[in-house]
């Protein structure tokens, strides 16, 4: 059993190798327990996540909060879908989006168990020329990682309750990030927001 293991383990090192996103496998408490190549060139760059005393890590603070937020979700199994909204990240380096997916199910959980881990995290570049319709948002109305994650939110489900599931936060938390949406869009529903997301077009805009 041990071998078959081990062998298993050497073919999904090999095919995560082959992804061109960074992956990181991580444990509980953002543990790092695998990394593929690109992964390990990031960390290596250093500008846009680290290995911070043995857990994987955002540089920019609001990225590394909504980055924390998302772990622990994936942890508990609970996410927005299968990415649990996606973490922007803007730098030197260009802009850059970090999705979690939970390793708590399925197939998933055999593949996680090869590595001791309950998520995996992708880190991808997005073309500059043409930036996603919640990354413009987040520059134009000045939105943080974290509120960006909630407007992707309400995307998906509608109200304070339903959002606070998915996003494995409480409903308090839920209610603050909206406030401050509302505040900095200057809308005052969640049918407004999904309004001006559909509507938004970057190119006039930014």
């Amino acid at each position: 059993m041990f071998d078959q293991s081990k062998s298993a383990q050497a073919v999904l090192t090999q095919t995560l190798d082959s992804v061109a996103a960074a992956v990181f496998l991580v444990g509980p408490n953002g543990r790092l327990v695998f990394t593929n190549e690109p992964a390990r060139l990031i960390l290596d760059q250093g500008g846009l996540v680290i290995e911070r005393k043995g857990a994987l890590a955002a540089t920019a603070p609001d990225a590394q909060r909504a980055l924390r937020e998302a772990l622990f979700a994936a942890e508990n199994g609970n996410a927005t879908s299968d990415n649990g909204g996606s973490i922007p990240i803007v730098s030197a380096q260009g802009r850059w989006f970090v999705d979690v997916l939970p390793l708590t199910s399925g197939d998933r959980r055999r593949t996680g168990a090869l590595h001791s881990a309950v998520a995996a995290v992708f880190v991808r570049k997005t073309s500059p020329a043409s930036p996603p319709p919640l990354e413009a948002l987040a520059k134009l109305y000045n939105l943080t990682a974290s509120e960006i994650r909630v407007l992707d939110g309400v995307m998906k489900v509608s109200g304070v309750k339903a959002l606070a599931e998915a996003l494995g936060l409480t409903q308090a938390t839920v209610k603050t990030h909206l406030h401050n949406v509302f505040r900095k869009t200057g809308t005052a529903r969640q049918s407004e927001l999904v309004k001006l997301i559909a509507g938004f077009e970057p190119s006039e805009r930014c």
